[in-house]
């Protein structure tokens, strides 16, 4: 066996003599090779591959290695060492040199590329260890992804080396002329006394309990290592340390144990008169360990290192290790193996309110063989795959589908197509006519409804006719669904039919080939108007009754509306929403009827003033209208406005006031009727009360502006 202490080194070799024979000798290798076959060339191959198309991952390709390394010696180290060994013994026992084989325990081998990024290396697989006969070869393979195969090819060229390995190797050997001793006691008590009395006799009882408790512990290590004459230090330092890892390792475990104390009982009852316990426990452990020269032992040996490049080889005839020879870049996209895939999925809706059941699909390639497939479709989310193997360089398939209707033995058939890339069949080719109302920016103030009429004529079979209606309270999408059992490639006809407050009108017809509708407004403009009562509202006229229309005759638009005015609802602002403000007639006429009982009419009359005035006509009317954009409304409360007119005659002055709030908006308009006016300037103020209690007052301002535009705040006097 292997003396561990018989220790030298040649040609670069550890090389250890036998425990009894001495002409018996034992070699380790510092590092392990790449194993060779008979001829001298490594066991090595490396390949390169790229495939079809990229994958999801992203990965275009990669590198595919196997090698074997082993733990052995080359025929000219192994020569070497032959020869110097021989001329150690003597010629006595030379001719009875020989190397001898460990007897290896247990062994593992370490790739330092199992350890690398995945983005370099993908995965290592190696046996569970070595050989541990032989040569201890170990078999490795190396799977590298796309970009990693490349710097692996090029770094396993040249001078150097990247492949490194590491052996992690445990033998038996023979230990030198050495006794180690090794010795652990412990000795662990435990004990608990309890006396208890009680005198039980007349007068005031004397009671006690006493316990006593106690826990001891005594370890002793000793470890002595005795070597004999010449023994190597460094060995004798080794054995000391395996003796004494031994011994702590034991006792470690034996010190934690711990003896158990007493958990009997400890109660004590009334009138006993004593009670007396007693408890112990003892432990004592003893280990003694002896090494000697006649133990064998297991020892480690860790040869490692950087495996050489195979270009830096040469084989048994002398020739260099071509890199060619080992090497082979591999394009995956065979014909043989080419095929294609395709998802397929179905556009539809299936739910209780649609008309599609389901939806089957028939798909077909012609290769070498005709291949098919049929799938049924009933759920939105499904998806199924047709593949199939590619003849030539053509990806073409073809395709038809049949559409089952919900309570209706109609089916839709199409007709065998061809295709590339994914299918979806969408479901505008369902054999279903579907088309989605909106109504856009209707105004159900101006309108009351509005009709849409729709139709569309199917290749075969009479034309559909379906209608919707949209009011205020009927104002969100509308979806007419028909099943036509082919496929809609015609436009939809529709038009609008609108109705407002006594009358209609409509719009001419429209087409779409999309599946919405959006509907908007029939009114484009507004055409301003408003209507001025005037005269002696107070004391003569009771009330003026006005009745506006507006005609539009291109459009077949019309409007007309009626207003009572009186001296607290004077002015009636009337704006029309009109197709087009510049076509269009507006007629006016009412009564005028007196506090005296008496009616007198206004004729019919058409306009294209913004504002009439009706009642009593007077020499002149000026109407003045009070603006209060301007105000600032977060400080103002309430805003006074008094007007006062004369038009030119002291003895005709009219003094006129109006309030404005925000909440109000803009006020009626002042009117002066005066019999005669050589002037329509008029004065006014506006008297400002603020929220914090206080007021302020404009001065004076005199205009004939009819548009009296109020300040932000009074100006400061």
């Amino acid at each position: 066996m292997l003396q561990i202490d018989k220790a030298q080194m040649i040609a670069g070799v550890q090389i250890y003599g036998d425990h009894e024979n001495p002409a018996l000798f034992y070699a380790v290798p510092q590092q392990p090779t790449f194993r060779c076959d008979a001829e001298g060339n490594p066991v090595f191959m490396y390949l390169k591959y790229r495939q079809p198309k990229v994958q999801p991952s992203g990965k275009t390709g990669g590198g595919f290695a196997t090698f074997d390394t082993q733990f052995a010696l080359d025929d000219a180290t192994r020569a070497t060492i032959m020869e110097q060994l021989r001329g150690q013994v003597g010629q006595g026992l030379a001719d009875q040199v020989g190397l001898g084989t460990i007897t290896w325990a247990t062994g593992t081998a370490h790739l330092n590329l199992s350890e690398v990024s995945g983005d370099l290396v993908t995965k290592v697989w190696n046996p569970v260890g070595p050989s541990l006969y032989g040569d201890n070869v170990t078999p490795f393979t190396l799977e590298l992804p796309d970009f990693g195969a490349t710097l692996f090819a090029e770094a396993l060229q040249g001078k150097g080396g990247i492949v490194q390995v590491s052996y992690g190797m445990n033998g038996w050997v023979m230990l030198p002329a050495i006794t180690g001793y090794g010795h652990f006691s412990s000795t662990k008590f435990r004990s608990f006394v309890q006396d208890a009395s009680d005198d039980a006799g007349y007068g005031a009882d004397t009671f006690s309990n006493k316990m006593a408790e106690v826990a001891t512990s005594n370890d002793v290590i000793y470890v002595e290592v005795k070597s004999a004459t010449g023994a190597n230090a460094d060995m004798v330092a080794k054995i000391e340390e395996s003796v004494r890892r031994t011994v702590l390792d034991i006792a470690t475990k034996r010190m934690a144990e711990q003896i158990e104390g007493y958990t009997g009982d400890r109660s004590v009852l009334e009138d006993y008169e004593t009670i007396h316990r007693e408890y112990s426990n003892l432990r004592v452990d003893d280990f003694t360990m002896t090494v000697n020269q006649q133990t064998a032992v297991l020892w480690p040996f860790n040869p490692q290192g950087t495996l050489p490049n195979i270009t830096n080889m040469v084989d048994k005839k002398g020739q260099p290790v071509l890199w060619a020879d080992h090497y082979r870049e591999i394009d995956l996209d065979d014909p043989f193996f080419r095929s294609f895939s395709v998802p397929v999925r179905v556009n539809a809706d299936y739910g209780a309110e649609r008309p599609v059941h389901s939806v089957d699909v028939h798909v077909q390639y012609q290769g070498d063989k005709l291949e098919a497939a049929d799938y049924h479709f009933d759920k939105p989310e499904q998806t199924e795959t047709f593949a199939a193997y590619v003849k030539g360089d053509s990806r073409e398939y073809q395709h038809s589908y049949t559409v089952n209707y919900k309570g209706s033995s109609a089916v839709y058939e199409s007709p065998l197509a061809p295709h590339t890339g994914p299918l979806t069949i969408n479901a505008d080719d369902l054999g279903v006519l579907e088309v989605h109302v909106l109504p856009g920016n209707l105004d159900f103030e101006s309108l009351e409804s509005a009709t849409v009429s729709i139709e569309y004529t199917p290749a075969n079979g009479p034309a559909i006719t379906d209608q919707v209606v949209f009011t205020a309270q009927n104002s969100t999408e509308q979806t007419l669904t028909h099943v036509i059992a082919e496929k809609r490639n015609r436009p939809v006809r529709y038009k609008v039919d609108y109705r407002t407050k006594g009358d209609a009108f409509q719009d001419d017809w429209k087409e779409t080939t999309g599946k919405r509708i959006y509907l908007s407004s029939p009114f484009n403009e507004i055409r301003p108007f408003r209507v001025v009562a005037v005269g002696d509202l107070a004391g003569t006229i009771d009330t003026i009754l006005v009745d506006v229309r507006y005609e539009d005759p291109q459009s077949g638009y019309s409007w007309a509306d009626s207003k009572q005015l009186n001296a607290t609802d004077s002015y009636w602002p009337c704006p029309i929403q009109v197709r087009d403000a510049h076509a269009g007639t507006l007629t006016y006429s009412g009564l005028v009827r007196y506090k005296n009982g008496s009616v007198r009419e206004i004729p019919e009359t058409v306009t294209d003033e913004t504002t009439v005035e009706v009642g009593d006509m007077v020499g002149t009317v000026i109407s003045v209208f009070v603006a209060p954009d301007l105000v600032d409304w977060t400080a103002v409360d309430l805003v006074k406005v008094v007007l006062t007119c004369n038009g030119g005659a002291p003895s005709q002055e009219q003094v006129k006031s109006a309030l404005v709030r925000q909440t109000g908006g803009a006020p009626a308009p002042v009117v002066f009727s005066l019999p005669e006016a050589t002037t329509k300037d008029f004065s006014w103020t506006a008297t400002y009360y603020f929220k914090d209690g206080t007021s302020a007052t404009t001065a004076p301002s005199t205009t004939a502006d009819t548009n009296v535009l109020l300040p932000r705040r009074p100006s400061a006097a």
